[in-house]
């Protein structure tokens, strides 16, 4: 069992688990994000629908109210097991669903709407499908993240609510080690900080200054096992979830406190390294700041073939017109832990993310706005901090207490994906838009946190192009359907092109194909290339005849209408095999212009 409140267990990657988010972002991609839903359903209309096992980690919603009735129908069940209102969903309505771990909370100054943030941290696993419907007049800004398993693989994803509750209380386990204690003057240039010869874990850093001291101009940078580039290169403050200068926070993996004349900074994330490791702080700026440093280090007993290292990658600077901003880039292998972030300039705050998972072009995690992605609603926000996630500033208070005034200061928020590490087996581009549609002028900063490794353990192993006869007849494709072509761009960055591609349709039938695989391998990916201006609500897979799962393309887009999306093969299906065959049985509309299949080593 994955303990995702468990710091500890951070640094190991899981894999053979997809992470997915289904929110209410705006179908054209400009700024309507909210009341959008995958489809309606008699009435109802859905807002979450998957098949097999999985388990939702978080939801959030803004403009709830008694007036929108969520139910929640498990394992096809045609009665909801659960029935309440999208405001009492946060009141501790559901049994199940209350006590620690589920908030509603004022956190934005917007006066035209209810800017009341509902935030659910209780876990909601299911084994054979949930879906969720809304109905009533008002419509929800809402974002779910989930992760949905393989047949025969759901051990590996629920945290229990035991972890839940400590992380939500602040109680942290306790390490034996050594502790490492520096007074430094931090003079121009370089500081050496730590260094070892030997295996480690840093399982606690912290930092303190008078309260007056600058540290604006101060990087860190980390090198663990003699890498060539720097692990951890970013300012000390984003490090700390401090980016606009000293303010009290605590949140799970980070602590900011005032003790009498001094700013007390604390991190919690554990730094595992197994040869060496060297730490120094870098100063760029003309004062020479006096701080104390308190290092806890640890004995490692990771598994260094299944654990990453810590890293922190920061960048700044101007945003591009009509080009997402790039949070990050990384290869290999790892999971996404958190983002620190600053934003001034234009309205930035309507801005959503969209994060490409795997090479994927479609964003398995398709926000609704900037200041939704950091759980609170409706900028300007209150200053707040929660386990997960906070605004380290008001720029309404700060000035003058109005809506203009609050454009002339920069905005901060941090938010750790504690509820769920957004893993990859093969890189991932993390973008997020400045403004409705990138059109700001803005100046952003931003620092991810994440552990990796550099390799990949998903690699690309065949590929079907269905407007090639050649493709389709060297993998055996066969199918019931029509050959059709189809113009429309890609549900993805709104500079992408326009596509023109020739594939197959079926109202209800089979399709069927062989590819290839690593005979070692530990599992598969099937990509589709497909039409998602209609939906298909369960599609059944099977693999060499034995019944491999569903593949559910239920949301709609008839804007993009070019969408890709994978299917996760289990390994007791494909282990062995350097070869699959592979049948679809769609009961309704199911469509097809190309498979991209990767091996799982």
């Amino acid at each position: 069992m994955y303990e995702y409140y468990d710091l500890g267990k951070l640094p190991v990657l899981c894999g053979h688990r997809r992470c997915l988010q289904t929110s209410s972002y705006d179908r054209q991609y400009e700024n309507a994000d909210f009341g959008q839903y995958l489809y309606e359903d008699g009435g109802e209309y859905v807002l979450f629908d998957e098949r097999g096992s999985g388990c939702i980690k978080s939801i959030w919603m803004a403009v709830t109210s008694d007036e929108t009735l969520l139910r929640f129908y498990f394992d096809s069940e045609k009665a909801p097991r659960w029935e309440t209102t999208a405001r009492k969903l946060f009141l501790d309505d559901i049994p199940e669903l209350s006590g620690v771990g589920n908030s509603f909370e004022l956190r934005g100054h917007y006066e035209e709407d209810d800017c009341h943030a509902g935030n659910l941290f209780i876990q909601i696993p299911f084994e054979k499908g949930l879906r969720i419907t809304a109905s009533g007049r008002k419509k929800v800004y809402y974002h779910i993240l989930y992760e949905t398993y393989a047949d025969g693989e759901k051990e590996i994803g629920n945290a229990s609510k035991e972890k839940l509750i400590r992380a939500f209380e602040g109680k942290r386990d306790r390490y034996s080690g050594e502790t490492v204690k520096k007074d430094l003057s931090l003079k121009v240039g370089y500081t050496d900080l730590f260094s070892s010869e030997k295996p480690g874990v840093v399982r606690k850093f912290t930092l303190s200054a008078d309260a007056d001291a600058d540290l604006s101009k101060i990087c860190v940078d980390m090198v663990f096992d003699a890498h060539r580039a720097s692990d951890v290169a970013c300012p000390i403050l984003h490090l700390f979830a401090q980016p606009l200068g000293f303010t009290e926070i605590s949140s799970y993996a980070v602590e900011s406190r005032r003790v009498g004349s001094r700013q007390v900074m604390t991190l919690y994330l554990p730094m595992p390294y197994w040869e060496c490791a060297s730490m120094c702080l870098v100063n760029s700026g003309e004062s020479v700041p006096e701080i104390s440093v308190e290092l806890e280090i640890g004995e490692n007993t990771y598994d260094r073939s299944n654990t990453g290292y810590f890293s922190a990658d920061h960048e700044s600077g101007k945003t591009r017109l009509f080009a997402d901003w790039r949070l990050g880039e990384f290869y290999g292998r790892g999971q996404l832990i958190g983002i620190v972030q600053t934003c001034i300039g234009g309205q930035y705050c309507e801005g959503n993310e969209h994060f490409y998972i795997d090479g994927a072009v479609t964003p398995q995690i398709n926000g609704t706005g900037t200041e939704d992605l950091y759980l609170a609603c409706y900028w300007p926000n209150y200053k707040f901090d929660s386990p997960v996630a906070g605004c380290v500033n008001d720029v309404y208070l700060e000035n003058g207490s109005t809506l203009p005034g609050a454009f002339k200061s920069p905005a901060g928020y941090y938010r750790y994906f504690l509820d769920m590490p957004i893993g990859y087996e093969n890189g991932i581009r993390l973008d997020i838009q400045h403004g409705a549609v990138n059109q700001t002028y803005s100046d952003y900063t931003s620092t991810c946190f994440s552990y990796r490794i550099p390799e990949p353990s998903l690699f690309e192993t065949d590929i079907i192009d269905l407007s090639s006869k050649a493709s389709r007849e060297l993998h055996g494709y066969k199918t019931d359907g029509t050959e059709y072509s189809h113009t429309a761009k890609i549900e993805s960055d709104m500079r992408f092109r326009t596509l023109t591609r020739t594939g197959y349709k079926t109202e209800s039938g089979c399709v069927s194909f062989t590819v290839s695989l690593r005979g070692e391998n530990r599992g598969a990916v099937i990509r589709r290339l497909y039409d998602k201006s209609r939906s298909n609500k369960g599609a059944q897979v099977y693999v060499d005849g034995q019944f491999a799962g569903v593949w559910n393309t239920c949301g709609e887009n008839p804007y993009f209408a070019f969408a890709d999306d994978d299917f996760h093969i289990p390994a007791r299906l494909t282990a062995g095999k350097d070869s699959v065959s592979v049948e679809i049985r769609s009961g309704g509309f199911y469509s097809d212009f190309e498979y991209r299949i990767f091996t799982r080593v």
